[in-house]
């Protein structure tokens, strides 16, 4: 375990004015409290026949495609699946800030903080990685086979 150097009189001149502490304590529990609630949230979405939901932390917990959805072939489906994504973490997203307004106060240094936390983590759309390396890689034949 580290030990860090705290300095003893660091809030020497900082004295808690009398119900400060409680008051702290307070926003200490609803911020765990409102914390444990968030992962019990998830985002859902719908999108041309590809369904998916979100965990509270932003992990994909169910996938459903419809055989519609594939009439277009791999390449679109995967583009299906990755904005039903997005927009299942743009749902997720929505519900946080909503949540973080109503325990905190939509006005709130800690609604701000969640916002723009949401927007870091959720605010950009996934997208597919090219995977086609043509010739320019060897792949192999792999270890051999026993």
């Amino acid at each position: 375990m580290t030990m860090t150097n705290l300095d003893p009189h660091l809030f020497e001149d900082t004295p808690l004015a009398a119900g400060d502490l409680h008051r702290l304590m307070a926003q200490a529990k609803a911020a765990f409290e409102w914390r444990a609630a968030i992962d019990r949230l998830t985002g859902e979405a719908d999108l041309d026949g590809v369904r998916v939901s979100v965990t509270g932390g932003g992990a994909v917990a169910d996938l459903a495609i419809t055989d519609a959805a594939c009439t277009d072939g791999g390449e679109a489906l995967g583009g299906l699946v990755i904005a039903a994504v997005h927009a299942a973490h743009e749902d997720l997203a929505g519900k946080i800030r909503s949540s973080s307004a109503a325990t905190f106060g939509e006005d709130s240094d800690q609604a701000a903080t969640v916002a723009h936390g949401t927007q870091q983590r959720f605010g950009r759309p996934a997208g597919l990685i090219e995977t086609d390396f043509g010739d320019s890689v060897d792949w192999g034949q792999g270890p051999p086979r026993r």
